[in-house]
């Protein structure tokens, strides 16, 4: 897993990727502070969860992926079989590149962990 998540920061303008459990755990990060790693897996889980509810809520169904805006870049977040995939970017960067890199990741894991 810590491979897959490697990968992503070849990405040009990808600052971080991490990959945590649903329960906000984090499986494998690139990030070099854990801390953050830890505070921003447990805050990108629980995002995704409200947003999926809310989205099931209003009839759109399940949430695939998210993008978070911020001023000086963005957070990424896409569903990879019971895990959440996050990527952390510059505000630069070429979302559609990271969006299509972030589901070739999230079909490696899905190859990886078992049914």
């Amino acid at each position: 897993m810590r491979r897959i998540v490697e990968d992503l920061i070849r990405v040009d303008g990808v600052i971080g990727s991490l990959l945590v459990g649903k329960d906000g755990l984090v499986v494998a990060s690139t990030l070099l502070d854990e801390e953050d790693a830890e505070i921003l897996g447990a805050m990108s889980a629980a995002v995704f969860g409200e947003i999926d509810k809310a989205t099931k809520r209003i009839g759109v169904g399940t949430l695939v992926d998210a993008i978070i805006d911020a001023k000086e870049g963005s957070i990424l977040v896409l569903e990879a079989k019971d895990l959440i995939l996050v990527v952390i970017t510059q505000r630069t960067v070429n979302l559609g590149l990271v969006k299509m890199e972030m589901r070739r990741a999230a079909k490696r894991i899905g190859e990886a962990v078992p049914i």
